[in-house]
């Protein structure tokens, strides 16, 4: 297994900061076949080869996930994707 770990800073208001993270996850689940699903300020992600979770904080998002065999060995390619959805959803 392999974790990776994606913080961004931002200056949204909570409405518009879970909207733009909900298109995200919207996208994430289109392009993973992940399953998204909030739970308070954290949206759970869930899938047979990651579980993670995106927190939605005053000034930051973070996400956190544990990858899983096969995924684990596109660790890197899946980061850089999270985070290009992530800055392209958060730009002001």
């Amino acid at each position: 297994m392999s974790r990776l770990s994606i913080r961004r800073q931002h200056s949204l208001a909570a409405p518009d900061a879970r909207e733009r993270i909900d298109r995200a996850a919207l996208r994430i689940t289109e392009r993973f076949g992940a399953r998204c699903h909030w739970q308070g300020e954290v949206l759970k992600i869930e899938h047979a080869s990651v579980a993670g979770e995106v927190t939605l904080g005053a000034a930051d998002i973070t996400v956190e996930a544990e990858l899983k065999f096969p995924l684990a060995l596109f660790r890197a390619r899946a980061e850089a994707e999270i985070a290009r959805i992530l800055d392209r959803e958060l730009a002001p």
